[in-house]
């Protein structure tokens, strides 16, 4: 633990981040605590004191400053060289991996996803493009058959009801955040204007992506 007023910016981080996102970063420490420590090293004062630069959590460590906080987490590792800094810097302000649609979809769904835009990095489009994404599977679904109530006749010469034909099939498929915004808001309208109201919000969203990819072939055609 260390107080932030002790820890030096590093010259050369490249990382910026908006005024909106500052507040929401400090809206995160706020809400939910420091959960992430600050990576320091030490560096040969040349004689006078030995100082403590910030190589990952520059901007939290500021955050913390305005927050009158007198100790942060950290990790100090030790007297490293500028290289190495540099390509931890580099390393923790980079993000491996990608978001899986569906899951995120089904985690934001579980928590109140309009109160996380004050301390995520997301506008509430963005997170309503995510929440409101299909993500179903394109597997066949079985439509079960419907069950006796336990007051009706069941006699012996009762014959089972058929199946019911499937029309439709359910896709899945993934887009990035602003283009799903640009399409979620494109089949809204097209729905409004071509009247594809009458079915479930899931038939008609695919009826009016529907006619939109398919209306010059159908123009053609006719």
């Amino acid at each position: 633990m260390r107080d932030p007023r002790t820890i030096t910016a590093s010259p050369w981080n490249a990382n910026v981040v908006s005024h909106e996102n500052e507040e929401k970063l400090r809206a995160s420490i706020e809400r939910n605590g420091f959960f992430k420590p600050i990576l320091i090293r030490l560096l040969d004062g040349g004689g006078g004191p030995i100082a403590h630069e910030c190589i990952g959590g520059w901007h939290r460590n500021e955050q913390a400053i305005e927050l009158g906080m007198d100790e942060v987490p950290c990790i100090n590792l030790g007297v490293i060289s500028d290289e190495k800094a540099k390509e931890i810097s580099l390393a923790d302000n980079a993000r491996y991996g990608i978001d899986d649609t569906l899951k995120l979809s089904e985690l934001l769904s579980e928590l109140n996803a309009g109160d996380l835009e004050a301390v995520l990095p997301w506008s509430q489009r963005d997170i309503s493009a995510i929440t409101a994404s299909l993500s179903v599977d394109i597997d066949d679904l079985d439509i079960d058959q419907p069950t006796l109530d336990e007051d009706e006749d069941d006699g012996e010469d009762e014959t089972p009801a058929p199946k019911l034909a499937k029309t439709h099939q359910t896709m899945r498929f993934r887009n990035g955040l602003n283009d799903a915004a640009r399409i979620s808001d494109l089949i809204k309208k097209t729905m409004s204007e071509q009247g594809f109201t009458k079915e479930d919000d899931l038939t008609n969203a695919g009826d009016a992506l529907a006619f939109l990819l398919l209306k010059d072939d159908n123009d053609a055609a006719v």
